[in-house]
């Protein structure tokens, strides 16, 4: 499959061609793209991970866990 209009590759001027990859131009959005996905997980994932340690810090802080990790301490 060819997606440039060179047929073979001996004997061709390789400083006439200009670029030989497809979707030229779109290199700048893609990037954007990219970053703004990027950005946005970990945004995301940041939210998440601490809705998650609240809810595991509230449930540490419980009065009935705390005693009995104190009792399981004290024996």
């Amino acid at each position: 499959m060819s997606t440039t209009i060179v047929e073979t590759w001996s004997g061709a001027d390789l400083s006439q061609l200009g670029p030989i990859y497809p979707m030229v131009g779109t290199e700048f959005t893609l990037f954007l793209l990219g970053l703004i996905f990027w950005l946005g997980f970990h945004v995301l994932q940041m939210r998440i991970e601490g809705k998650e340690m609240e809810a595991d810090e509230s449930a540490a802080r419980s009065p009935e866990r705390l005693q009995r990790v104190f009792a399981e301490e004290a024996e």
